[in-house]
């Protein structure tokens, strides 16, 4: 993995890019708020390709990159810990596809997402049934399968 991070216009950007450079992660800061891709769509997409930004690009330490993570997410611990004591392992749930990450399909239900890395193919705005498997501690999501 690879960490970087650089401004460009009023926002502050850090991304977590993966040895294929695909964005795996990514915190905006824009107006003392933070964006994450993990509870929004805003991961940068295909190759991250340093040349194409019109920024100064600087490598950080995963160890900076984890604590901006973990700032950035600190507001949402207390609703996490919520989500997992609703959904439990083996529950299903009807989910909506909302997007696709490098992770796998991103789904929708109620006010939480779920995460689903399964051989099935979907098309976007599909719902479906799932079946929840596990949880995704970093990125606040319920596996599902």
């Amino acid at each position: 993995m690879r960490y970087i991070s650089f401004n460009f216009e009023d926002e502050k950007y850090w991304i977590e890019l993966n040895n294929d450079n695909v964005a795996y992660r990514e915190i905006i800061l824009s107006n003392d708020c933070y964006h994450v891709s993990a509870l929004e769509d805003c991961l940068a997409e295909g190759e991250f390709v340093d040349e194409e930004i019109e920024a100064e690009i600087k490598d950080i330490t995963q160890t900076e990159f984890e604590q901006i993570w973990d700032d950035a997410m600190r507001e949402h611990s207390e609703k996490w810990g919520e989500t997992k004591n609703k959904y439990k392992i083996n529950d299903c749930l009807t989910a909506t596809l909302i997007y696709y990450y490098p992770q796998g399909a991103i789904f929708k239900c109620d006010d939480i997402l779920v995460l689903y890395n399964g051989e099935r193919e979907f098309y976007l705005h599909e719902q479906t049934m799932l079946r929840i498997v596990g949880y995704d501690d970093t990125n606040m999501w319920v596996v599902a399968e």
